[in-house]
């Protein structure tokens, strides 16, 4: 494979895990897979502020390491998790989650925390030597250069570190690539549900509520996701993210709107011809085939009848409509901390929706106000792209509050 974040000579099958986010929805597929093969061990897990999650998957698993990585939570809970468990080493908050990826002996980290907070666990995983099933898009969107230059050094070295993606769409391209030489690929496309707004005018889409925003109309995901869905700006990170795995080029990338999802995605060899990824609207695809690997799944997961039940398949662009998309492919083309800002912004912007601050319109326009006001940096430098995100982070939190104030 012509990856830079990928190699299968360093690949090894899962034999324990480090599940970190094991309360969101890939976390709980991952979860549910584990009960059907209990050759993978649960060594480390964490979970966000789901404590009643916490306890149940201690008392079922017994992992002898555990993080609870909103500080909070932590606090509130940890006396009664000690006192029922007290064989369990317990960690705290986002430094707690590098602590215990450093600590941990399992072979592979899973990392499905939501945000930005996982790029210093990927790293800690990667300088560790393990495989990394990554589902965290943030950690590459926000410090892709900065992967890319710890996980050369990694090839360069005996470290048996490797990244392996879990994100469908992802997860579908690696198999599609794997055997093919990049330079006999013209195009990579990921595909995209369109959302719950694919069928909407731009002018209804404005006026967009909360709930309708939340009403995805074929995965069921946490709310952060769900809104990035809505607005396509999902798609758009996706986009860095592939950039930054496969090597490729911006102008490489593209995406089309497939209401049936059961294309994940597809690529255009130079002779013309397309090949495409199929397979049921379930992440209990990818979450398998990123443990097993380099080994194969070794059992089907679900029947699906050739060609009688399938779709008819049908793909169409991704227009105006959606702002947000826009703005990651501008971003990605900027380059060094341009997509750290990118998200940066859209995490505080959702976050503000998600509470009723601004609507749903404003969350691309918060997003290219950061852009157009911040200097942007060509780096690879971990603490540079990470300070990027974090003084974004202030700026608008701190403009975001000052707007509230005044109304």
């Amino acid at each position: 494979m012509n990856f830079s974040l990928i190699r299968r000579d360093q690949a090894r099958p899962t034999q324990s895990l480090c599940l970190l986010g094991a309360s969101g929805s890939v976390g709980g597929t991952t979860i549910r897979y584990l009960r059907r093969v209990p050759d993978i061990r649960l060594e480390s897990v964490s979970v966000h502020s789901s404590l009643e999650k916490l306890q149940q998957l201690l008392h079922e698993f017994q992992p002898p390491l555990a993080c609870i990585s909103h500080e909070d939570a932590f606090d509130y809970g940890i006396e009664g998790l000690m006192a029922d468990f007290p064989s369990v080493r317990f960690f705290r908050g986002a430094d707690g989650l590098v602590e215990m990826v450093r600590e941990s002996q399992a072979d592979t980290v899973l990392t499905a925390v939501v945000g930005a907070c996982g790029i210093r666990a990927t790293v800690a995983g990667i300088e560790s030597g393990k495989k990394i099933a990554l589902a965290n898009k943030e950690t590459l969107v926000t410090a892709g250069p900065a992967i890319q230059a710890h996980s050369a050094f990694a090839s360069n070295s005996t470290s048996t570190a490797c990244i392996v993606p879990v994100d469908s769409e992802h997860n579908s391209l690696f198999q599609l690539l794997e055997g093919q030489n990049l330079s006999h690929v013209h195009r990579i496309v990921l595909t995209a549900s369109g959302g719950p707004f694919r069928d909407w005018t731009g002018e209804q889409i404005q006026r967009a509520r909360r709930e309708e925003v939340l009403n995805h109309p074929t995965w069921t995901m946490g709310p952060k996701i769900t809104v990035d869905s809505a607005g396509m700006i999902n798609k758009g990170l996706e986009l860095i993210e592939a950039r930054f795995l496969f090597s490729c080029e911006a102008d490489q990338l593209d995406v089309r709107i497939h209401r049936n999802s059961i294309v994940h995605s597809m690529i255009q060899l130079r002779d013309g011809s397309f090949h495409l990824s199929c397979s049921h609207p379930d992440m209990i695809f990818p979450v398998a085939h990123t443990l097993h690997y380099p080994d194969s799944v070794p059992e089907p997961h679900r029947e699906m009848s050739f060609p009688e039940s399938w779709p008819a398949l049908s793909f169409e662009m991704v227009d105006e409509r959606f702002p947000g998309y826009a703005l990651c492919r501008s971003a990605m083309a900027m380059g060094g901390t341009a997509p750290a800002i990118l998200n940066a912004a859209n995490e505080v912007a959702v976050d503000a929706f998600l509470k009723d601050r601004i609507s749903f319109s404003q969350i691309p326009e918060t997003i290219d106000g950061a852009l157009q006001s911040t200097e942007i940096h060509q780096t690879t430098d971990l603490e540079e792209l990470i300070s990027a995100d974090e003084k974004t982070r202030s700026d608008l939190m701190q403009k975001l509050g000052a707007l509230s104030a005044r109304e």
